[in-house]
């Protein structure tokens, strides 16, 4: 979803087997942008890719592109993020290019991953922001692992948020609250 010039929505996830588990990414827009007419992207589970090399690592690719160059469906046009779900077995090395420029992280949802080239430690339930470079390199340790990795070009703007709304400056989001109090979105 791109929310734009302003959204109203509703989410209500469904449970399978009474568990769910869920990761929700929030990019904010460049002031330009802020304005963009509200937009949506909906896409089922298997219409993501998912790459599997030969010795069964598995990257789901919602957006962006994989060395190998699956492409996820899911664009985004203003700051071109990339965001995988990935799954190694144990002692499975994973890499891929980014962007020098971009902001990095990986956040473990099982497992245990070594990092980079001082092979830093990364536990279950740890996120970690990634000093700039041009190659992601984590190794799964002796645990099948999943994470999910993130990374696009910073807007380097500043950044005013309240409530729902997210904009660069307090006038804006006093302007944006009167928007949603007049029907304006």
């Amino acid at each position: 979803m791109t929310a734009g010039k302003g959204i109203i929505h509703s989410e209500m996830p469904e449970q399978v087997s009474g568990e769910m588990r869920g990761f929700q990414l929030w990019i904010n827009l460049p002031s330009y942008a802020k304005m963009t007419p509200a937009s949506y992207q909906d896409y089922e589970p298997e219409s993501v890719p998912i790459e599997t090399s030969a010795d069964g690592r598995q990257t789901r690719v919602i957006v962006g592109k994989t060395d190998q160059g699956t492409v996820g469906p899911v664009t985004n046009n203003f700051v071109h993020p990339l965001f995988m779900d990935v799954n190694l077995k144990a002692d499975q090395a994973w890499s891929q290019t980014v962007n020098a420029a971009d902001n990095t992280f990986i956040y473990v949802i099982d497992g245990e991953l070594s990092v980079g080239e001082q092979q830093r430690a990364l536990k279950q339930g740890n996120l970690a922001i990634l000093t700039a470079g041009e190659i992601i390199r984590l190794n799964a340790k002796s645990i099948d692992s999943r994470f999910i990795v993130g990374s696009a070009l910073p807007i380097n703007e500043p950044i005013a948020r309240h409530g729902p709304f997210v904009m660069n400056t307090k006038a804006e989001i006093k302007q944006a609250f009167e928007d949603f109090r007049q029907g304006r979105f």
